[in-house]
């Protein structure tokens, strides 16, 4: 069977035995519609809020929150439609890029899609209103630039966390236009045992930042869910809007599979979530839960940025073994190095081959196996697990979400 699964800005092809293939992992066909019309529909009826034409008055500041360039949210599509909606003039725009490398030139102009003036989440640097501290003491610092303004206005999109549980609402908060102790501070709670992939009651990452969106003030949020582009829009208060998206991204993305399998061929949805392997080893969140212990996992992600942060290509050399980076992580926590943890984690269950253009040697460096193809990393996964090996499917694995 041949199966079409995405890599960069295009789809590459997998042929898989009949006789191997146990199941295919992917969203379901959600309805259809105008993606502008969607957006538009949500704006003119948000969810426990008034519109927010009626919160801006003509001598408003308005302050706009959009994703980085490693999210796919469709910005430039949302941020026209906003301003039309607010039709006010004095409008700040901050990229919430957390502590991801700030947006070039070129990059912020393909997310706004349009000139706009905007600025970015410098996380170490000293432009920041201490607004308060979580019951879990995290102290939230937000952009001041944010906090001025008279009115602040979330876009974003919803979709599967490995450790917040869902994206979207509150993240642009926090990690969002957060400072990176406060960061540094809500990631600490990710080694609960509930800070994982799709759950938010109890997950102590997700209430931290619920709490720090709540200390910053958010006056709208508008998010969409997407599945081979806008599929769903929500607008208004941020919980309503995580509540309804949250319930959405369930309906099409959460998919049972038959069983667990001896290689799980998983994709980084392509562009931008596999920009690098610091974002597309998300995608092993979901082939961890559908796959045999000492199977393996096939990643698939073109990671044309490479590694795509030092701090976790240091870990990753530095570490072979996750409890020596919780360790270290418990005593200081350090942004970056925690992906090395969940990486190394996933090593320790199966093995790992990443199909991209990543350079092979520094893949092998981590103690990765490589392949330039996905049918290359499938025949290597038939060579460890043997020619009879059961084979899942998961397409779109960073929003997917795989169960037994």
């Amino acid at each position: 069977m041949r199966i079409q699964l995405p890599y960069g800005d295009y789809m590459v092809p997998i042929d898989v035995p009949a006789r191997n293939l146990l199941d295919v992992a992917q969203p379901r066909s959600p309805p259809g519609g105008n993606p502008k019309d969607i957006i538009r529909e949500a704006l003119q009826r948000p969810e426990g809020a008034p519109r927010l034409g009626e919160l801006v008055g003509p001598r408003s500041t308005i302050a706009i929150v959009v994703d980085d360039q490693t999210r796919p949210c469709p910005t430039a599509m949302m941020l026209p439609l906003v301003l039309e909606e607010a039709s006010v003039s004095n409008v700040k725009i901050i990229v919430g890029n957390g502590t991801h490398t700030p947006p070039t030139e070129g990059q912020i102009k393909r997310i706004l899609g349009h000139s706009y003036r905007c600025t970015w989440n410098d996380a170490k640097g000293k432009d920041f209103a201490q607004v308060g501290t979580t019951s879990r003491g995290t102290p939230v610092e937000i952009e001041r630039a944010y906090m001025e303004a008279d009115v602040g206005v979330l876009l974003g999109d919803i979709e599967y966390h490995y450790f917040a549980g869902y994206g979207g609402g509150r993240k642009s908060i926090l990690p969002g236009i957060s400072s990176y102790e406060t960061t540094q501070h809500n990631h600490k709670l990710m080694f609960h045992p509930l800070s994982t992939t799709g759950v938010l009651a109890g997950n102590p990452v997700h209430e931290d930042m619920m709490e720090g969106a709540d200390l910053a003030g958010v006056d709208f949020v508008l998010n969409v869910v997407q599945h081979h582009g806008v599929v769903g829009a929500f607008a208004g208060d941020h919980r309503a809007v995580l509540s309804g998206g949250v319930s959405m991204v369930d309906d099409l993305c959460k998919v049972r599979v038959k069983d667990r399998a001896d290689v799980v061929v998983v994709a980084a949805d392509g562009g931008p979530h596999d920009i690098n392997l610091y974002q597309a080893h998300k995608a092993l969140a979901t082939a961890l839960r559908v796959v045999r212990d000492n199977g393996v996992v096939v990643l698939v992600a073109e990671c044309r940025e490479g590694h795509g942060s030092d701090t976790f290509n240091d870990w990753m050399k530095r570490y072979k073994r996750a409890d020596e980076i919780e360790a270290r992580l418990r005593e200081e926590f350090v942004i970056g190095a925690h992906k090395a943890y969940y990486l190394r984690r996933a090593q320790e269950k199966v093995s790992v081959i990443v199909a991209s253009h990543m350079d092979q040697e520094e893949l092998a460096s981590f103690g990765l196996l490589s392949a330039r193809t996905p049918q290359e990393a499938l025949e290597r996964g038939f060579a460890i697990m043997g020619p009879g090996a059961e084979v899942t499917v998961i397409p779109y694995g960073t929003t997917t979400l795989a169960t037994l």
